[in-house]
């Protein structure tokens, strides 16, 4: 799956690099499960609406987000409903290409796959963080953001609670592997936020809804 600035990189293209806090913290709410204690495959699979181990269909998907799209008419909860699904359609979609490709792709040590694959996902999100300019607003919208309890799947305080690991995590440098991808180079996350993010257009027209464009943290008074 997509680590967390992946995401926020389709959430900017999508919206005009004005993704608003809530599509932002909607955009990572599906993942916030990881803050139970104990989780499972399993539970993270009901927060992306995972069935005997496979993704929703996109009919599913639309089923689904028109139903928490239509539970509340606020448009913070609309950009959060939206990012939410933006999110799983994302995870898909990688699945499928990138870490299909990934795995076909991959010369090591079998034992250390999952290792390579995520030291190179943390080595792209500090990429990511460095290369993009919109790296300081989103994280500041994101800081910023109000979560909201998506029933019966998430908490307020759980999205909130992961919204806050994912912050201290990026921000600091330590973190980074310092290492350069081999598998998930610079061109292959590119290619995957453009396709995506024009996929997810599609989507959102056929769907009839559509994202909302905010304005940036340092131009509100």
């Amino acid at each position: 799956m997509p680590y967390p600035m992946v995401h926020f990189a389709i959430a900017s293209e999508l919206c005009l690099c004005k993704p608003t806090p809530s599509f932002l913290i909607g955009s990572i709410a599906p993942d916030a499960i990881h803050v139970r204690e104990n989780v499972t495959r399993k539970d993270k699979g009901i927060t992306h609406f995972v069935h005997k181990d496979k993704f929703p269909s996109i009919e599913m998907l639309e089923e689904k987000c028109l139903y928490y799209l239509n539970l509340n008419d606020d448009v913070d909860w609309k950009d959060y409903t939206l990012g939410y699904f933006a999110h799983i359609y994302a995870d898909i979609r990688w699945t499928d290409t990138v870490y299909a490709n990934f795995e076909q792709e991959y010369q090591g040590n079998k034992d250390d796959i999952r290792k390579i694959y995520n030291k190179e996902s943390n080595q792209v999100e500090f990429d990511l963080t460095k290369r993009e300019k919109w790296t300081n607003d989103v994280l500041n919208k994101l800081h910023v953001a109000d979560a909201y309890t998506i029933e019966p799947l998430l908490t307020q305080l759980e999205v909130s609670q992961y919204r806050d690991i994912k912050l201290q995590w990026l921000r600091n440098r330590e973190n980074e592997p310092q290492i350069t991808p081999i598998y998930l180079r610079e061109d292959v996350i590119e290619n995957f936020v453009s396709k995506t993010t024009s996929e997810l257009n599609d989507l959102y027209k056929d769907w009839r809804v559509a994202v909302s464009v905010g304005t940036s943290i340092s131009s509100k008074k």
